[in-house]
C-alpha cells in the first residue's frame, strides 16, 4: 500500500521539521540573551571572535 507508505513518512517528516523549528528557535531566545557575536564566538565556540574597528 504506497498510499499509506506516504502518508507515514510524511508524518514523520512534519514532527521532524516541527521539532527541528522549535529547538531552532530556542537557541535564537538564548543566544539573543546575551551579546550575539560574544555567544557566537570566543573559547567557547572555538572560533576567534571578529574584530570590529568601531571599539
Amino acid at each position: 500500500m504506497p498510499l499509506a507508505r506516504l502518508i507515514i513518512v510524511f508524518v514523520i517528516l512534519g514532527s521532524f521539521a516541527l521539532v527541528f523549528a522549535e529547538l531552532v528557535r530556542q537557541s535564537e531566545e538564548m543566544s539573543n540573551r546575551p551579546v550575539p557575536t560574544a555567544s557566537r564566538c570566543g573559547d567557547a565556540a572555538g572560533m576567534p571572535c571578529p574584530q570590529r574597528a568601531e571599539l
